[in-house]
């Protein structure tokens, strides 16, 4: 059962793509030691592995497995954090926090779509505005920003309702007239008030 799980953690261009995880179930029925053995391994991970690392752990569920994940959420790689995030139990003010550290610094293969995975669920108010700053501050990212803030307000059916994507695309923009065009369309349409982003008096 062990050397299946090990099998199971050998990464290829499939299994990243489609966002594979570790083979969980075999763990159900690996012996104490084997269950041991495998935390230590999943204390060791790098930046491209560390949601499956987190995952595998969460779902040992050990006192030792719990306290990695929370201690992830102080690791040095914004990607390692945000992947704890999503697994940390009662660690929402850390969540939060992370969060928008994500949506200020993070890239969309860089943790930034396991983020936006859990703004899906999890958005208090300050998210929510750094979505928006995000709209004005960001690049490509811009795009999914405004996706996420249409299925957040309950105007999309889907994070990113391809209906919508033409005008989500307008945030995609260096011409700052044009995003802050978009930008208020967006807040009229969702009922905000832009003029507390914009700066305008």
């Amino acid at each position: 059962m062990l050397q299946r799980f090990l099998d199971s953690m050998e990464m290829n261009f499939d299994k990243w793509h489609d966002g594979i995880g570790y083979d969980l179930e075999v763990l159900d029925e690996m012996t104490s030691a084997d269950k041991n053995k495998v935390v230590e391994m999943l204390l060791n991970f790098n930046q491209s592995n560390a949601w499956r690392n987190f995952e595998a752990l969460d779902y040992l569920g050990t006192p030792k497995a719990l306290t990695a994940i929370n201690q992830g959420l102080l690791h040095p790689s914004l990607e390692a954090r945000i992947a704890a995030s999503r697994f940390a139990k009662n660690a929402d003010e850390n969540r939060e926090r992370i969060l928008i550290d994500a949506l200020k610094n993070s890239e969309i293969y860089g943790g930034l779509s396991q983020a936006l995975d859990q703004i899906e669920t999890f958005h208090p108010d300050s998210v929510i505005e750094e979505l928006l700053r995000g709209l004005l501050t960001r690049n490509s990212e811009a795009v999914n920003f405004a996706g996420m803030l249409f299925f957040i307000f309950g105007k999309a059916e889907t994070p990113f309702d391809w209906n919508f994507r033409p005008f989500f695309l307008k945030f995609n923009t260096d011409n700052h007239l044009e995003r802050e065009k978009a930008f208020i369309e967006l807040c009229n349409t969702l009922g905000l008030d832009s003029t507390k982003y914009l700066g305008i008096k």
